[in-house]
């Protein structure tokens, strides 16, 4: 819907616009983390390395746990958005659900990182080559990461245009009061 239409609707139509517009991104978030539960579980099932059970069920927990997290905080704020009244609630509601997805898609990149299973596998072996060709690099990725999750530089900034445009709206309601 174009801004110029939006204008033209009622505060009370408009607001309900904005709560189906964040209820489809809910939905959305709800399937990107049942996908990522079953990619785990994939893993699990289908990639293993026997040698290296360990990292594996710990790169499967972790996964799981984090999907179950997103899957978790997404469902909480669908069930919870028919009931909020106001704006300043929504918006709170929104920014909280994106922020909540944000540390855990951080915890399955961090996770992903540290448990790779190929990894331990190279590290296991004690070839040394394998050993700071693969380690050094991790650790760059892993002190980027946590680099990045503390002053809020990858994906901190990162919203996509329609979460961007749901938060104009609801600003721009919560400034009408």
């Amino acid at each position: 819907m174009k801004l110029e239409e939006a204008y033209n609707l009622s505060r009370d139509k408009w607001f309900d616009r904005i709560k189906g517009e964040c209820r489809s991104q809910a939905i959305k978030g709800l399937c990107i983390g049942v996908i990522i539960f079953l990619f785990f579980i994939a893993i699990e099932l289908f990639w293993s390395y026997p040698e290296q059970r360990i990292a594996n069920n710990c790169l499967t927990l972790v996964g799981c746990l984090t999907s179950g997290w997103m899957i978790m905080n997404n469902l909480w704020f669908l069930l919870r958005l028919n009931s909020m009244d106001s704006p300043v609630q929504l918006l709170h509601q929104y920014r909280r659900r994106l922020n909540s997805d944000r540390k855990a898609t951080y915890l399955v990149l961090i996770g992903a990182t540290i448990f790779n299973p190929t990894l331990w596998y190279d590290i296991t072996n004690f070839e040394w080559t394998w050993i700071v060709l693969r380690v050094v690099p991790d650790v760059g990725v892993l002190a980027l990461l946590i680099y990045s999750y503390y002053n809020d530089d990858l994906l901190g900034n990162y919203i996509i245009r329609i979460d961007e445009e749901i938060f104009d709206r609801l600003e721009e309601l919560v400034e009408k009061k």
